[in-house]
């Protein structure tokens, strides 16, 4: 009997900077939706990588911000699939920084419901885990940050 063999991959950061000020927010208008607007630093799932798992990273314990997650396909526009606000718990991530503990989410759009993960403020590594749908690029974009930078980190199954 063939057994079950599931692709562990590592944690990527994401290909930018710690984000230390407001992202210009994409919204639902006549040109901001655009395959062309996915930024050069969106996280792209490997080939049979049917789950993406995302956390983050802030600068200090107790700070919070918006994040915005946003997907699309190859050759297709961007949709937007969720929204929460995140703040930082007092685990230290192997980069020195600290590890969101508590995720609220606003808004799911997505096809299918997207996981939370450990997300009631116990100072561990909060995360949120979706199907791909078949999309094959996704990035966060990020607003009401004052005095602390954040940063994704993705991974999948």
């Amino acid at each position: 009997m063939p057994q079950l063999d599931t692709r562990r991959y590592k944690w990527t950061p994401e290909n930018r900077a710690p984000v230390a000020a407001d992202d210009t927010l994409l919204t639902a208008s006549a040109t901001t939706m655009k395959a062309a607007n996915v930024p050069v630093y969106a996280y792209h799932p490997e080939n049979g990588q049917n789950a993406v798992e995302i956390a983050w990273t802030m600068n200090a314990d107790a700070k919070t911000c918006t994040v915005t997650l946003f997907a699309a396909r190859r050759g297709g526009d961007v949709v937007k699939a969720w929204t929460a606000t995140v703040t930082a718990g007092k685990q230290v991530s192997t980069d020195s920084l600290y590890w969101v503990d508590t995720i609220a989410t606003s808004t799911d759009t997505w096809i299918t419901t997207i996981t939370e993960v450990d997300v009631s403020g116990a100072d561990r590594m909060s995360r949120i885990v979706l199907d791909t749908c078949g999309y094959d690029s996704f990035f966060c974009q990020y607003t009401d940050i004052s005095s602390e930078s954040i940063k994704a980190y993705y991974s999948g199954y």
